[in-house]
């Protein structure tokens, strides 16, 4: 399968004339052009896409698909790769023994956790050394609206207010920085989580799913149904070297389980997403409803019901992995019974119910209760303040390569 893939893309390359040196997949390019600014939930199922540029030439189209082949092709063979290198465990091994071993036990899914309170209160010493070090930032006294987008006042001064839109756009990442948080979290303890296998994805998975669904529906399938474009990255996503941030290189469905996500939603709604693979089926939490209609919300969810499954089927590396999954779209739910959010905390909830989801805790409505946004939000930042220094600087540059292939 490895061959054909290679032969296709050398063809390709041949054809337009261009030699291409084979790269890892977890190499990131940091000086790719400008990404294109792109307006994620804007796009209907029908849509078009308003925000791509556009590739007028034969040249660049087939330039386009080579380098998505390869990248295909390299995410297939460190899938392959990982799956062969896997030591094969004794019976004995792969369940719960009790009897006298030296064998070492695994069981899935040890129950270990709780590790943390989401919720304990704020250590005010911390909160004391936060606030010190935002005063000594050059623009501390500086109107909010006239703050430079790095500053680290303007950065948390969002963060910290109530109502407050977290960005996730290119420059200034607050969704992201708590999704590194619990990546950071996860990678070091992950006995603390209720299962071993999961991941917790940025916003750009969301964002670039939603983006280039229209590619995928119109793009033609082979005999077998497969051949379909998926949207750039979706198999660094599937193979675990994006996000690159404590990169995790765990393959969805060898290793991973269950995936959480946010969502935006037309610039105007934050919503979060588990995925359960084993399930077939995604858990939307949204805590404000009425913001997205079940119309609106059977358009965004249609992008991950077809995608997922396609995506499996479609790097499935062996008859045996391909058996374990089909064509057949995911199923989903919005429960209706969970703690409601202030207009404007969207944001924050969303990223505590992926938390307290994963850490495997109920949603309280004591802990949820709208008047604790605030303190929500004040935890957050020194959580962050403590454990991701400086990330008012940082950049999600993961997708650079990919978006790079669209400016001609």
């Amino acid at each position: 399968e490895i061959k054909y893939l290679s032969e296709r893309v050398e063809a390709v390359e041949k054809k337009v004339g261009i030699t291409t040196k084979r790269k890892g997949t977890s190499s990131q390019n940091t000086t790719s052009p400008s990404k294109p600014t792109l307006e994620p939930g804007s796009e209907s199922v029908n849509g078009t896409n308003a925000g791509r540029k556009s590739l007028p030439e034969d040249k660049d189209l087939q330039k386009e698909d080579a380098r998505y082949l390869e990248k295909r092709d390299a995410a297939l063979a460190l899938c392959r790769a990982k799956s062969d290198r896997t030591r094969k465990l004794a019976a004995s091994q792969k369940s719960p023994y009790t009897a006298n071993s030296t064998a070492r036990v695994i069981i899935s899914n040890r129950k270990l956790f709780q590790g943390y309170n989401p919720f304990a209160p704020i250590d005010k010493t911390k909160l004391k050394e936060l606030a010190d070090w935002l005063k000594s930032c050059p623009h501390y006294r500086t109107a909010l609206d006239k703050k430079p987008c790095k500053s680290r006042t303007w950065w948390y001064q969002i963060l910290r207010t109530s109502l407050e839109w977290l960005e996730d756009c290119v420059s200034h990442l607050h969704i992201d920085a708590w999704i590194n948080v619990l990546r950071k979290r996860y990678d070091a303890n992950p006995q603390h989580f209720r299962s071993e296998r999961i991941c917790f994805l940025d916003h750009l998975f969301a964002q670039q799913w939603i983006f280039n669904f229209k590619d995928f529906k119109d793009s033609k399938p082979d005999h077998n149904g497969l051949g379909k474009r998926l949207p750039g990255g979706a198999w660094n996503y599937y193979a675990g070297t994006i996000p690159s941030f404590c990169q995790s290189n765990k393959v969805w469905g060898m290793d991973i389980d269950d995936i959480y996500a946010p969502v935006n939603f037309a610039d105007s709604h934050l919503i979060a997403m588990w995925i359960s693979i084993p399930k077939r089926h995604i858990v939307v939490f949204d805590n404000i409803c009425s913001s997205i209609s079940p119309q609106e919300l059977d358009v965004v969810m249609e992008h991950f019901l077809y995608m997922v499954p396609y995506l499996l089927v479609e790097c499935a590396y062996s008859d045996e992995v391909l058996a374990q999954y089909s064509l057949e779209p995911f199923t989903y739910e919005r429960p209706t019974n969970i703690p409601p959010a202030r207009a404007g905390d969207c944001g924050v909830y969303t990223l505590k119910y992926i938390e307290c989801h994963a850490l495997g805790i109920e949603f309280s409505k004591k802990d949820f209760a709208k008047p604790n946004g605030k303190s929500m939000r004040d935890k957050m930042a020194v959580d962050i303040f403590q454990e991701l220094p400086n990330v008012h600087e940082f950049e999600n540059k993961d997708m650079d390569d990919i978006l790079g292939m669209y400016d001609v």
